[in-house]
């Protein structure tokens, strides 16, 4: 491509379930007819990057996310017994085998690079070539919850750890502009000073671990596995406020962690045009509202839209 033809990127950041919302952003782009030359993805985005770099079109992508509840959510579990996650990602790479046309890096139409973390060393790593269902898998091993993925020497996890929006992994590809889409929220609330009231707190229930995964027991678990924390009108001394479950835990510990390292990406690595989609209640985890995460993508990309005309222009 001639310079006066600079290479657009598009960097597809983390954020689960919100995640979605690059579908949403992509069909917007395609309507602007954006030519979108590289692809830089992680966790989430990692995912619907590749599928949209192999020639998926955003309309099937919708189709299918739309079409997920959670019976199907559970269908896609594939629990193992607890060593270094709960969770084998095997059942959820052969979902995403059943929709991509190729199965290596170097088949895909558009360039592709996918974000992964050493979680023993915590390097982060881009992948670009080889395997493109092993360098998924391991871009979206959600840590504590997937099991690390096996790389040579290396165990790799979710990329999102350490750059939840890959940005300068697309300006390393060749890109002269980049347009960034980030699906975590801003934190709103600040840091204030509290203290921990003396109190005795009941038994909880114990039981064996393996009945936790009982095919029963999956619909249930992913109904509760993330819900807005502060979802009822009482105020929690007045709730039978429950501890929220392991997956929860892992969950909002790596979301936390993801927002504060976010933050600082954003500032050190600017993309041209930042795309930062507002979710209201929406959680990471509630991929059942698929449409919700769609149409916020969609309605963030049309209000950068003259930004993103200017970018092509310029």
């Amino acid at each position: 491509m001639s310079e006066t033809n600079p290479k657009i990127a598009l960097a597809l950041g983390s954020g689960a379930a919100r995640g979605l919302a690059h579908i949403g952003v992509l069909k917007v782009l395609e309507e602007e007819r954006v030519p979108i030359d590289l692809i830089s993805g992680t966790s989430i985005g990692a995912a619907l990057g590749a599928l949209y770099a192999a020639g998926v079109s955003v309309y099937r992508m919708e189709e299918v996310m739309r079409d997920l509840d959670w019976r199907a959510l559970a269908r896609l579990i594939d629990p193992t017994l607890p060593t270094s996650g709960l969770i084998d990602g095997k059942r959820v790479v052969t979902f995403f085998e059943e929709l991509l046309p190729v199965t290596t890096f170097e088949e895909l139409r558009i360039p592709l690079a996918v974000t992964a973390t050493d979680v023993e060393t915590g390097e982060a790593l881009v992948i670009r070539k080889g395997n493109l269902l092993e360098g998924l898998r391991a871009a979206v091993a959600f840590p504590g919850i997937f099991t690390p993925v096996a790389f040579g020497e290396r165990f790799l996890v979710d990329g999102g750890l350490i750059n939840p929006v890959p940005v300068d992994v697309a300006r390393q590809m060749g890109a002269a502009k980049v347009i960034g889409v980030c699906a975590i929220p801003r934190v709103q609330k600040q840091s204030k000073e509290t203290f921990l009231p003396a109190a005795e707190r009941p038994p909880g229930k114990t039981g064996r671990l393996r009945n936790l995964f009982t095919a029963s027991n999956m619909e249930k678990l992913l109904r509760e596995l993330w819900q807005p924390e502060n979802s009822g009108k009482a105020p929690a001394s007045e709730r039978n406020h429950k501890p929220p479950n392991i997956f929860s835990i892992c969950a909002r510990s790596v979301a936390i962690m993801e927002n504060r390292i976010n933050a600082l990406q954003l500032e050190r690595k600017q993309a041209d045009v930042l795309i930062w989609p507002d979710f209201n209640d929406l959680t990471m985890l509630e991929f059942h509202r698929a449409i919700e995460a769609i149409d916020a993508g969609e309605k963030a990309a049309r209000k950068a839209l003259p930004q993103i005309r200017a970018l092509c222009e310029a």
